[in-house]
């Protein structure tokens, strides 16, 4: 199914003479296996344009389709029930709630989501199989480095199989070694599962690594690059 965004306009207004645009014009097509980065300045739009895409904001014009649904035209809760049904979130700061263990962080979202027990402990090993930690659930995230909590943020992006995630400077906190490690693990679970990733990043390692790279200035994709990984 294919995301899009379609003449999107993203307007802050402080009042009626000053308004400012978080988003402009914008026209994106995401569609099944792309792997793709914004990338541009802090304050550019990234971060709107990512917002916009997970449902998180409304436009102040435009639509958001997904697999020929508008977006906009849906509830708050069923925007909610929509994220959790299609979509994985990776943060920069992991985002991992350090009362549960690894497994537990995991675990969550499939829980939220309805999953029977036997249908999320499959998934969980799964997504902990996948980024390499089959024997860290357990482990509390203080007892992990920052490397190993990207990846249980990312088994938990996984684990219902979405069909897009969205990943907010997902490198940034790592150091060059567990950055690049990182990057390799989203190229593999890209081509080995034909999951989806849209990036937003400053990281030229992961920019390099990317299939389509948009440009973002001033609220605006200022151009776009395509080249193979």
């Amino acid at each position: 199914m294919q995301f899009e965004l379609i003449n999107v306009d993203k307007i802050y207004q402080a009042s009626e003479e000053n308004k400012i645009f978080g988003a402009k014009n914008i026209n994106l097509k995401i569609s099944e296996g792309d792997f793709m980065a914004l990338v541009g300045p802090s304050g550019s739009g990234k971060t709107t344009i990512l917002n916009l895409i997970a449902g998180l904001i409304l436009p102040s014009q435009g639509s958001l389709k997904h697999g020929g649904s508008d977006i906009t035209s849906f509830s708050l809760e069923e925007r909610t029930k929509h994220r959790l049904d299609y979509m994985g979130f990776i943060f920069q700061d992991y985002q991992l709630l350090p009362i549960l263990t690894a497994f537990e962080n995991i675990e969550f979202p499939l829980q939220l989501k309805g999953f029977t027990k036997k249908e999320i402990d499959e998934r969980v090993h799964w997504a902990l199989k996948q980024v390499g930690l089959e024997n860290m659930g357990h482990r509390f995230p203080k007892q992990l480095s920052g490397g190993q909590q990207q990846r249980v943020s990312i088994a938990r992006a996984i684990a219902g199989r979405p069909q897009l995630i969205l990943a907010d400077e997902p490198t940034a906190n790592l150091d060059s070694k567990t950055a690049q490690e990182i990057i390799e693990l989203f190229k593999k679970l890209n081509q080995e599962f034909k999951l989806t990733f849209i990036f937003s990043t400053h990281d030229q390692r992961l920019i390099d690594q990317v299939k389509t790279v948009m440009y973002v200035k001033d609220g605006q994709i200022s151009e776009t690059r395509t080249h193979h990984a």
